[in-house]
């Protein structure tokens, strides 16, 4: 066997592998990402059909002291200040997913900058999008930003911190939950006026297209201690 017949073999190998991968994860997650997708159409929809504008107003009219208060707290879930907390409950589960959780949490906002800063720079938010608009309701005690509305980061956290949590849950139950959670948090942002739902949603999309990208590599480590967690190196101490 010739030099070139190993390399193909090898690779051959790598790609059925990671193709093995990718089956476990989508079949592992599938109460997580099969909802997602048929809202996400259903959100497709809605875009087709109305301005991004029409969406917004229309949500906006739909508001109580109830959910201004709950939203204004169920957002801070999409913030980059809880990933410690989240990679803290992590590693008592497994530091494989510790690892991920950081490196999905990291990548996805990093282009979620550059895609805010860099190409669409220019999208207003809301309380500038609609400035002068009396009729807009603004829920007390939040700030309002101006600019770089596209795509909101906020969603991207949410959605692949909380795919990565749907992962290492074992009941179907709680993977549809973290979904819940996460369109909870983006959803604030738009019952916030941080953002529009294209803004939501592509920042969720973006979310799960990370974890999808960064699963297959850090399945791919295999050092002894990466499938423990600190409740096993407590016992073995």
């Amino acid at each position: 066997m010739n030099l070139a017949k190993i390399v193909l073999r090898i690779l051959s190998i790598f790609s059925n592998s990671k193709k093995y991968v990718m089956r476990l994860f989508f079949y592992s997650v599938k109460w997580f990402i099969i909802p997602y997708l048929v809202a996400f159409f259903a959100g497709s929809f809605f875009l087709v059909r109305f301005t991004k504008s029409e969406i917004h107003l229309w949500v906006n009219q739909y508001h109580t002291s109830f959910f201004d208060t709950f939203f204004k707290y169920i957002t801070t879930l999409g913030d980059g200040a809880f990933i410690p907390i989240f990679v803290f409950v992590m590693l008592f589960i497994r530091f494989r997913e510790s690892i991920l959780l950081v490196v999905v949490f990291l990548m996805s906002g990093m282009f979620v900058q550059i895609l805010k800063r860099l190409f669409f720079s220019d999208i207003s938010r809301p309380a500038k999008y609609f400035e002068g608009n009396q009729s807009l309701y603004f829920v007390p005690n939040i700030e309002q930003y101006c600019c770089n509305s596209f795509p909101s980061g906020h969603s991207a956290t949410a959605f692949c911190v909380f795919l990565v949590f749907a992962l290492v849950s074992k009941h179907n139950w709680l993977k549809f939950s973290f979904l819940i959670l996460a369109s909870l948090v983006a959803f604030s942002r738009v019952y916030l006026s941080q953002h529009f739902l294209v803004d939501i949603m592509a920042g969720s999309f973006i979310g799960i297209l990370t974890v999808i990208y960064c699963y297959p590599i850090i399945s791919r480590f295999k050092n002894v201690w990466i499938d423990e967690n600190i409740r096993t190196i407590i016992r073995k101490t």
